[in-house]
């Protein structure tokens, strides 16, 4: 064992401590930490150990002792397979109650900052049926075409076709199209041996439109069958008016390849997020939780506290949804965004809802915000980067630009404490931070921090 106080396959009885980001819970074997999915503090399981590494080791639990009073029962028949929904089995309002904790403890543990307001987490009020975009991997089992989720940190595929953190209408679209994928015998693609046609089924809702977006992912350009199982789809669910195919020959995990081409219908659907209309493509960048986006977007308006004479700067600003919803708060407001095709999408949206105080510009942030630096001196920063944080560059020319507030919108609690920790150190205080669900049932977690300049 090396020292360790446990081996794969040793079955223990083990007291739950704590919940850690990812959502498993966590105990400790004479001082080693034994991560459990499925686990809920405060309570007594029993284990077997699947895995053992040098500081850690993860164990699945066979039975529940004792039970936490925060315990549920998920409404997913496939809740333990699936790795869609890590914490389904915890009642909602402890799900938002350890979400709290999990930002806490990370920006304690990296940023150092343990004085910091975490506000109580702004929940749905219901949790379910939210998710307005969904990708499903397809296969055969036997002469059936099944679709569903991967098990988690796996490729094997658990059929599911009602899934219940899914808009009603993605469930509904997904049926269907089984159903006329099996009747034309349309060949689904083997990931092992990178042969058949089909590969996944995306769909796309417009939650206040409920107007829905099928996209084909294909191995292959030729699909003969796609525009007659395309039309009679169309006839099926007045609902669907945008129907694509994307061809992805590539072997690979990435879901979409670059080349989408219309089959029926028109190219967009459309959504709105407050009184902003957005028109969103096959490819385009939108909130997955398009009810929870409002109640994000209307915190950053309140951290931004504009006036109506600001200039304001909306760095990775992606087709502009956070630009185009503060500009009528705001003097004018710039975004930047690296891929081209979201700041087209950007621009178009701004003319139809009639916005004429945003520009766009594209590129890196880190490479336009010093030719930007001139002209633009904006009075407030919002941020809402990649998983993975802002460029160190990016943070230190933020600091140069010095403007009164930035407002950093994040999906990841590490490294938002890391870029936090930074701001910190040239001149900037974090005043309070604002967790929002965007992703009931699921351990991520978004956040708005507001900091100000010392």
């Amino acid at each position: 064992m090396g020292g360790k106080p446990v081996r794969v396959g040793e079955k223990i009885m083990i007291e739950l401590e704590d919940l850690a980001t990812g959502g498993d819970a966590v105990g400790r074997i004479d001082g080693f930490v034994i991560f459990i999915s499925g686990g809920i503090p405060g309570e007594k399981v029993k284990v077997e150990i699947t895995q053992v590494k040098k500081s850690y080791g993860r164990a699945k639990i066979s039975e529940v002792v004792k039970r936490s009073a925060e315990r549920v029962q998920p409404s997913c028949q496939e809740d333990e397979d699936c790795g869609g929904c890590q914490i389904s089995y915890l009642d909602y309002q402890a799900q938002l109650k350890y979400k709290r904790k999990i930002v806490k403890d990370t920006i304690e543990r990296i940023a150092k900052l343990r004085e910091i307001k975490v506000n109580p987490v702004e929940g749905m009020e219901n949790p379910f049926f939210y998710r307005n975009k969904a990708q499903f991997p397809l296969a055969k089992q036997g002469e059936e075409v099944i679709t569903g989720f991967y098990a988690l940190g796996t490729h094997q595929l658990i059929e599911l076709d009602d899934c219940q953190i899914q808009h009603p209408l993605i469930n509904r679209v997904v049926r269907e199209a089984i159903d006329l994928i099996e009747e034309h015998q349309v060949s689904i693609y083997n990931e092992q041996q990178h042969q058949g046609l089909l590969r996944h089924l995306v769909v796309r809702v417009g939650v206040c439109t409920n107007q829905a977006m099928l996209i084909f992912v294909t191995k292959e350009r030729e699909f003969s069958a796609g525009m007659e199982i395309a039309t009679e789809l169309l006839e099926r669910i007045p609902e669907l008016v945008s129907i694509n195919q994307n061809i992805n020959p590539e072997q690979t995990n990435v879901v979409l390849g670059r080349r989408t081409e219309q089959l029926v219908g028109q190219d967009h659907i459309i959504d709105y997020i407050g009184p902003i209309k957005y028109k969103i493509s096959p490819l385009a960048f939108f909130q997955v939780n398009t009810l929870q986006a409002k109640v994000l977007y209307d915190q950053v308006v309140e951290y931004a506290q504009l006036s109506g004479t600001e200039r304001v700067l909306d760095a990775y600003c992606g087709v502009g949804s956070i630009a185009l919803y503060l500009a009528r708060f705001a003097k004018e407001v710039w975004g930047i965004e690296v891929v081209g095709e979201a700041i087209e999408a950007a621009q178009e949206n701004a003319q139809i809802n009639g916005i004429d105080n945003c520009q766009f510009e594209i590129g890196k942030v880190r490479n336009v915000l010093p030719r930007l630096q001139q002209e633009l001196k904006p009075e407030v920063i919002v941020v809402d980067p990649p998983r993975k944080g802002c460029h160190q560059e990016v943070l230190a020319t933020f600091a140069e630009l010095e403007p009164e507030r930035i407002v950093y919108v994040s999906c990841d609690p590490a490294s938002l404490a890391r870029d936090l920790k930074c701001l910190t150190e040239v001149g900037y205080r974090v005043e309070e931070i604002q967790p929002v669900d965007m992703f009931p049932q699921t351990f991520h977690i978004e956040n708005v921090a507001l900091i100000k300049k010392q």
